[in-house]
C-alpha cells in the first residue's frame, strides 16, 4: 500500500504535483542568479537589485528586451557547453560533489592541522593546500 499525503496524491511528501512543478521553477531561478554571479550577495541587496532590474524592464523597447535577452541566451548557451565539458570531467575524475558551510569547511581545515583563514573566499584554497600536505605525510 502506498503512504497517502496530506493531500492524498500518494506522493508521500506533502506537495501537489502543481506544487512540486513550482519548487522546480522556484529553483531554476535561483540558478539564474548564481549564473549571474549574484548567488552571494546578501538577500536585502539582492532583492533590491532584482527590484530595480523590474522597474528598468518596463521601460524597455522591444528591440532593448531582444538584446538583453540576447546577452541571457549567449550565457545560457556558453554555460551549456561549459557544463557539458565539467560533467564528462567529473565522470572521468570520479568526483564526489559536496556543499559544504564555510564554517564546516573551518572545521576541516583544522582537523587535518591547518589554521583556517578568516577570508571565506580563501577556504577552498587552504583545505586543498592541507589536504595536500596531509597526502605528502602519508606518502
Amino acid at each position: 500500500m502506498i503512504p497517502m499525503s496530506s493531500n492524498g496524491n500518494g506522493n508521500g511528501n506533502g506537495h501537489s504535483h502543481e506544487q512540486g512543478l513550482r519548487v522546480h521553477h522556484l529553483a531554476n531561478l535561483g540558478g539564474l542568479i548564481a549564473l549571474a554571479g549574484l548567488d552571494l550577495e546578501p538577500p536585502d541587496f539582492l532583492l533590491g537589485a532584482l527590484l530595480s532590474v523590474a522597474q528598468e524592464a518596463s521601460g524597455l523597447t522591444p528591440a532593448q528586451r531582444a538584446h538583453v535577452a540576447g546577452l541571457g541566451r549567449k550565457k545560457l548557451d556558453e554555460r551549456a557547453t561549459g557544463k557539458r565539458a565539467w560533467k564528462s570531467w567529473q565522470r572521468a575524475q570520479d568526483l564526489h560533489p559536496i556543499t559544504l558551510s564555510s564554517r564546516q569547511v573551518r572545521e576541516i581545515i583544522e582537523a587535518l592541522g591547518g589554521r583556517a583563514p578568516d577570508d571565506s573566499t580563501k577556504l577552498v584554497l587552504a583545505l586543498t593546500e592541507a589536504l595536500t600536505e596531509v597526502c605528502d605525510e602519508t606518502a
